[in-house]
């Protein structure tokens, strides 16, 4: 199984690699294929049937560690009473997200009045499908739960790369054909089932895993135990797609389906600025867990709080402050100047988040004391605040006043009250963190802001991108003289591990 873990993290990383790589090249070509009302009534029908994802209530990750627990103790009843709940509850979950799905087809017209009636019939005909095929992936996705509390990650994350890979690369064609939104979601939604029948076939017959599901005598204790478990899941499921998806519905009924591709853009970049950051904190929750059992646990918790989170300040601050001096000619570069208004956005959703990016790793340290549960319910309250500020900015300021409510509700919450929190009660030198995180970062402010000016009259690509080379440069030096003696020996260390795989 240890081969299983290590194959399965480095394909996890090819796969985030590809989804960047796929974005990059497909993005620009579905862009100018579909036209910005197309791509933006797509993405807005995606990101309301991206809410009855949220009916999945966490179980997912609940029958992953139930079942896995269950293998651990070799009771097979219990496994079929896992089984046969699980299956259960995805039933009645598909039956209610299709009832809902329904409910919101009928009645969309009343819900998006600044969409044409043209624009009505497709996103009427993207919502059945889509409906249809979350309410089918429901009860199918528990063979994707088995692969995984089975350890069979492997297995699992090659059909995620190749999920990542195969519907760009059938799409491209159909593109060129003159196919537009609707071709585009059949195809995703056919693979979509095709991947869970495929998962399904993997556990009866490679496997030849005997999946029985026990349907007599529900186990109330464990229902119980399941709900309580899913409770916070849930949660952040909830919050997720409050911060991925709400502000593109307001901008579609306020605004209408051009705004909605305009954010959409922005959000795309966003959410893989967000993968970097998670590279490095997960790792340490191990780790975590046993410093607090030590001696002085929480001095040397709060230790690796400020050197990782410097550590992951060098990167995203060359993400920040490169979009910042480069990003408007990435933008016209990448998909035109109609998406201008998309740099703009996504300055405002990616300063304020640099803070709670480098403090991921908090996220882990509070899972370890137990102490998480705050953190949830603030998120969820900050997520409600985002709405109500934004809704009346979208409709003055379209897609950059969306971006103004998301930008202050993270101020509010993921800064102000979680860094009090981090530093009251989970027991972190927060005041030593933003000593060192102003220190670093006001001569770059000082930069970029010169920069950002003199590249505005850069009319050359080729200048711009020698320009872009140069800062790269410049900053990595500057943040090799700014790292103290235990971070340079870390990256020493680093530097020595991938020499002798090298030579290996």
């Amino acid at each position: 199984m240890k081969n299983e873990i290590k194959t399965g993290a480095i394909l996890g990383y090819v796969n985030m690699i590809a989804t960047f790589l796929v974005s990059l090249v497909y993005t620009p070509i579905l862009l100018s294929n579909l036209g910005q009302s197309e791509y933006g009534l797509y993405a807005l029908v995606a990101s309301i049937i991206g809410y009855l994802s949220v009916l999945d209530m966490g179980f997912g990750n609940a029958m992953v560690r139930f079942v896995s627990r269950s293998k651990v103790k070799q009771t097979k009843d219990d496994e079929n009473k896992i089984n046969g709940l699980f299956l259960l509850l995805y039933l009645i979950i598909g039956v209610v997200a299709l009832i809902i799905g329904l409910v919101l087809i009928g009645n969309i017209e009343s819900i998006f009045k600044s969409l044409s009636v043209d624009e009505l019939k497709k996103a009427k005909t993207i919502m059945i499908i889509l409906v249809l095929t979350i309410s089918v992936s429901f009860p199918l996705s528990i063979f994707d739960s088995y692969v995984i509390s089975s350890e069979r990650f492997k297995f699992a994350k090659i059909l995620a790369l190749i999920q990542t890979l195969i519907i760009p690369i059938t799409m491209l064609p159909l593109l060129f054909l003159g196919y537009k939104a609707i071709a585009m979601v059949i195809v995703t939604s056919s693979y979509t089932i095709i991947f869970h029948i495929v998962s399904l076939y993997y556990c009866f017959k490679k496997l030849n895993m005997k999946i029985k599901f026990g349907f007599k005598n529900i186990d109330k204790v464990l229902l119980k135990e399941v709900l309580f478990y899913s409770f916070f899941i849930f949660l952040n499921i909830i919050i997720d797609n409050i911060y991925n998806n709400t502000d593109q519905v307001i901008l579609g009924i306020v605004s209408g389906t051009i705004a909605v591709s305009v954010y959409s853009v922005s959000l795309k970049i966003s959410q893989i600025n967000m993968r970097f950051s998670t590279t490095i904190s997960g790792l340490f929750f191990p780790r975590i867990n046993k410093l607090l059992a030590e001696k002085d646990g929480d001095k040397k918790v709060s230790d690796v709080f400020i050197r990782v989170s410097r550590i992951q300040l060098y990167v995203m601050a060359l993400i920040l402050f490169g979009f910042i001096i480069f990003g408007k000619q990435f933008i016209i570069l990448w998909v035109g100047d109609g998406y201008i208004d998309s740099y703009y956005i996504l300055l405002l959703l990616m300063i304020p988040s640099i803070v709670p990016l480098t403090q991921n790793i908090g996220i882990s340290i509070l899972q370890a004391k137990n102490i998480h549960k705050f953190r949830s319910i603030i998120y969820f309250i900050i997520a409600i605040l985002n709405i109500l500020i934004s809704i009346p900015l979208a409709r003055k300021y379209a897609g950059v006043g969306a971006a103004i409510g998301t930008a202050l509700a993270t101020t509010i919450g993921q800064i102000i009250i979680m860094n009090v929190y981090y530093w009251k009660v989970g027991k972190i030198d927060i005041p030593t963190y933003w000593k060192r995180f102003v220190k670093f970062m006001l001569p770059l402010t000082a930069v970029t802001i010169v920069l950002r000016h003199y590249i505005d009259n850069v009319n050359s690509n080729i200048l711009c991108l020698l320009f872009a080379v140069l800062f790269v440069m410049c900053y990595l030096i500057y943040s090799y003289l700014f790292t103290n003696e235990e971070e340079r020996d870390y990256l020493k260390t680093i530097k020595k591990k991938l020499f002798r795989r090298r030579k290996a």
